[in-house]
């Protein structure tokens, strides 16, 4: 499976969005692309993480130090974009230039801007959002398949997710009561 088609891209604007140009050329990947996951450092600026679907071994993880003028591939490790169409998310760290991580099936962290990763245990998986506190890094919250959990020390431990009722629907419908029920 992959999404994406001819046309897909990515584009940035210079001028708070009244103009935007299409990313090309300058090291990014010239093929079809899919679902893009971006963040930008909050240490720097000009420091822009992008997760990528693209076929071959041209997706992972790319990285701007330019604000998006020219671009590298840092990795197209695997473990980072299994299933990509339902995941491909990447969460720069506000305050470390060099730290960010990627939701997957498990959580990652790399602390040297992307060339090497470890897996960050939590009491669930299958990731989906991931919110740093932007004045302290240790504080966060991860949502995945199982609801949400919490860390204050940089994800060296979490809190329970059975005391809280949160989890993800996978299919929502209603019936024809009148008034109508949600189910989940």
């Amino acid at each position: 499976l992959q999404s994406g088609g001819p046309g897909s891209g990515l584009y940035r604007s210079a001028d708070g969005g009244s103009s935007w140009k299409k990313v090309e050329g300058n090291g990014w990947p010239e093929t079809v692309l899919g679902k893009i996951g971006v963040s930008i450092s909050g240490a720097d600026g000009n420091r822009v993480y992008v997760m990528l679907e693209a076929a071959d071994e041209k997706g992972g993880l790319y990285r701007s130090d330019d604000g998006g003028e020219s671009w590298k591939q840092v990795t197209d490790d695997h473990r980072l974009r299994h299933r990509p169409w339902y995941y491909t998310h990447v969460a720069a760290d506000p305050r470390e230039v060099d730290t960010l991580y990627v939701l997957c099936v498990s959580l990652y962290r790399s602390k040297d801007g992307g060339r090497t990763w470890t897996t960050i245990e939590t009491p669930h998986g299958d990731y989906h959002h991931l919110w740093i506190d932007p004045r302290d890094s240790k504080r966060m919250a991860v949502a995945d398949d199982g609801g949400a959990t919490i860390s204050v020390d940089g994800g060296q431990s979490w809190s329970r997710q059975d005391n809280q009722p949160t989890a993800q629907f996978y299919h929502v419908s209603v019936d024809d009561e009148d008034p109508y029920r949600v189910y989940g």
